[in-house]
């Protein structure tokens, strides 16, 4: 494997110090697979959008939180070999990788086309040497084992008719695995070499999870008949049925550690804790009563219930008590739009694709979703689409998105309000001195005190804005190549100044504190103007990046600006040392949206992969400046 490749699959600069991931990726109508570290249960793994995403429950938002970016198209299933040392992840083309957990660069040891579609489940077995998937094998099998390292098949897996939905693999010899398929037979595998033993019909609709007991001894499934059905490990019979557990489909189903109780979840909103084998229901959990409170996934971590719902939230349960408010860990499941730090608090706020606004605290990153505007019953988004621009003003968090409106958030509070109409879609923003100055494809808007306090209407395509400190200078790059300076009183802008000179469309702006200087980025190229007259400080020097510069931001003390782009660059840049240059390769995968510079030496970044970075780049400013 080439060393680029090699490399891009996670960040290894030593400059990172925290990486804070997306949370599951859902679907409506489907089961989502979340499971936990063998030898270490505080630590679960999961599928975001291209991503595999390793956490600790205990410190969601702490320092060990990984984000494995191998993959080219969606992952459905990661889970970590039984031995703690490798993981298997595969995705929605078929392909297959399996990766080192335990070492810093993540090192690939195979990658191979499994199935001929989706891959919809894996296990490993007790050895950790092979490893069986199943899912839509188009006219092929829909279940394979191979061997970890080579690929080698271990068997034949005839049975299904259909996509096969869940497989478990007995971790004790004699090794047996059984599946579950939308045709909604189980069937059962002995070997190695695998072959098929027998099968069950017990289910009426879809079977959705199986899992075998700790100790190999017990088998269990669910399905959308809101059956469980409990089997003998071994020999794959069925020894009891229960109906109607659920009011809905059950989508999975987890063994607590000494294989006594299991955990279920469902389209009905909660989970429950059953003992094994009686079947008595000891508690059921209610997640809430919204659609995005669909439980789609469950693991237990130990004793102690995890479960995933629709909204993509991952909620810790209380063990035995069924009553108790859970630990949620928040954040956003899609790509993350837009982002703004409060300078002030060192509060950074995003925005997502997927509509959703969210806080992470300065001294841990704990992150907090917004509630209230759209309120969209799905996720909680604030707005009905993604949302294009966010920005912190006098306390306030102004938000716009694909749905024409601004909306306006207490800070404090995490909520937002009603809806202002923007009259078109919004494409970018600025802020400053307590203004807020959104464009759309016809107009400047000026947003003062939580309200729109003017408007101009313009000619061009507005793609960066940047406000000065004192809120009395608005800077308005555009597709043409140009900066629009604007004089900002009472809500009325007063065009003083078109700065011509870059080579191609402006996507990011910045004015440092004094407001006597900004910073400009284009295609490729970070620029300087001196707002006194408008003359280039800085030209034809900082060109590195190869494509859109879509972040650029002044450190406290005004000598050093950090730019980001899509092209996945992080640099900083050092006024008084023109010729020299940080660069952190691979910042954000499919690019980023910003940064900015909070405390000392410190740099925060959001982009495209859902996930939020800090640096710490002081020591390598002091050995590359100084």
């Amino acid at each position: 494997m080439s060393e680029f490749t090699q490399a891009a699959v996670c960040i290894k600069d030593p400059a990172l110090i925290l990486n804070l991931p997306p949370l599951p990726t859902t679907s409506r109508g489907k089961n989502i697979v979340i499971s936990c570290h063998p030898k270490d249960p505080d630590k679960i793994i999961y599928a975001s959008g291209k991503y595999v995403v390793i956490r600790s429950l205990s410190d969601p938002y702490g320092k060990d939180s990984f984000v494995y970016r191998g993959h080219n198209a969606t992952v459905t299933v990661a889970k970590f070999a039984t031995n703690g040392n490798y993981v298997a992840s595969a995705d929605e083309t078929g392909k297959l990788r399996v990766w080192a957990s335990n070492t810093e660069d993540k090192k690939s040891k195979l990658e191979i086309q499994v199935l001929g579609g989706p891959v919809a489940d894996l296990s490993w077995d007790g050895e950790s040497k092979k490893i069986v998937v199943c899912g839509d094998g188009g006219s092929s099998f829909h279940c394979r084992c191979i061997m970890w390292d080579t690929g080698n098949n271990a068997g034949e897996f005839v049975g299904h008719n259909k996509r096969a939905t869940t497989v478990a693999y007995r971790q004790q010899r004699p090794f047996r695995i059984m599946s579950g398929s939308e045709d909604m037979k189980c069937v059962f595998y002995v070997g190695p070499p695998f072959k098929r033993d027998s099968e069950s019909q017990t289910h009426t609709n879809y079977v959705n999870s199986i899992k075998y007991s700790p100790d190999g001894e017990l088998i269990v499934s669910v399905g959308s008949d809101k059956k469980v059905v409990l089997y003998e490990g071994k020999t794959g019979v069925v020894q009891n049925t229960w109906d109607n557990v659920h009011a809905g489909s059950i989508y999975s189903v987890s063994w607590n550690v000494d294989g006594t109780k299991i955990l279920t979840t469902s389209a009905d909103k909660t989970a429950k804790i059953i003992a094994m084998p009686s079947g008595e229901v000891l508690g059921t959990y209610t997640l809430g009563s919204k659609l995005g409170d669909f439980v789609v996934g469950g693991v237990m971590s130990g004793d102690t219930p995890v479960v995933v719902t629709l909204s993509g939230k991952i909620h810790v349960l209380a063990k035995d008590d069924f009553t108790a408010a859970p630990t949620t860990i928040n954040g956003h499941q899609g790509a993350i739009a837009s982002m703004c730090l409060d300078k002030s608090s060192g509060i950074l706020y995003t925005g997502s694709s997927d509509g959703t606004v969210a806080s992470w605290a300065e001294d841990n990153r704990a992150g907090s979703n917004f509630t209230g505007g759209a309120n969209i019953d799905l996720n909680g988004a604030v707005h009905g689409g993604a949302v294009t621009t966010i920005d912190f003003a006098d306390g306030k968090v102004v938000t716009s998105g694909w749905d024409d409106t601004i909306r306006v958030g207490s800070a404090a509070g995490g909520s937002s309000d009603g809806a202002i109409g923007l009259g078109g879609q919004p494409k970018c923003s600025g802020s400053g001195g307590g203004i807020v100055v959104i464009a759309t494809k016809d107009a400047l808007k000026v947003v003062s005190s939580g309200s729109v306090a003017g408007e101009l209407e313009i000619n061009y395509t507005a793609q960066a804005i940047a406000v000065n400190g004192t809120g009395d200078v608005v800077a308005v790059g555009d597709s043409a190549n140009k900066i629009h300076v604007y004089a900002l009183s009472g809500g009325s802008l007063t065009e003083s100044n078109v700065v011509t000179g870059h080579t191609g469309a402006i996507y990011s702006l910045s004015f440092n504190s004094e407001g006597d200087k900004l910073a400009a980025g284009d295609v490729k190229e970070v620029r300087v103007w001196n707002t006194a007259d408008w003359s280039p400080l800085i030209k034809g020097r900082w060109q590195f990046h190869t494509s859109r510069i879509t972040g650029v931001d002044w450190s406290a003390n005004g000598e050093f600006i950090a730019s980001i782009g899509t092209d996945e660059n992080l640099f900083v840049w050092c006024l008084a040392k023109k010729m020299k240059r940080l660069n952190y390769k691979f910042a954000h995968k499919g690019g980023a949206v910003g940064c900015a510079w909070f405390g000392e030496g410190k740099i925060v970044s959001a982009g495209s992969d859902g996930s939020i970075v800090e640096w710490d780049v002081a020591a390598d400013m002091a050995a590359k400046f100084s």
